[in-house]
């Protein structure tokens, strides 16, 4: 992002942190409405200015919200979907005339 859109981004909210309604003074970050994975929406419209402690809370929860879209897409789409795992193949069978060596009781009984 350029400077000069940050700065068009931060004088389009008079310099006031979306997330927190204080006023700006130092450092800091601009943010997406709705995270840009989700919508792919990086116009003005979905941009504006927090400060940075702010900023790690949202992104945190966008994380999460992300996740769950991920997991919808591939549970519904059949090429996104994960490949079933493969399938044991099993115990080999016994060889031919194997008798095992205990009784066919329970012990004890």
């Amino acid at each position: 992002m350029t400077k000069a859109r940050r700065a068009r981004v931060f004088l389009a909210h008079d310099g006031v942190c979306e997330l927190c309604g204080e006023k700006i003074a130092g450092a800091y970050e601009i943010e997406h409405r709705i995270p840009w994975w989700i919508s792919e929406d990086d116009s003005d419209g979905n941009l504006y200015p927090c400060h940075v402690e702010c900023h790690k809370p949202k992104t945190k929860t966008d994380k999460g919200k992300i996740a769950k879209v991920k997991r919808l897409i591939r549970k519904n789409d059949p090429e996104q979907r994960p490949k079933p795992k493969m399938k044991s193949a099993g115990f080999r069978p016994k060889p031919e005339g194997y008798k095992h060596s205990w009784p066919k009781r329970r012990f004890g009984a």
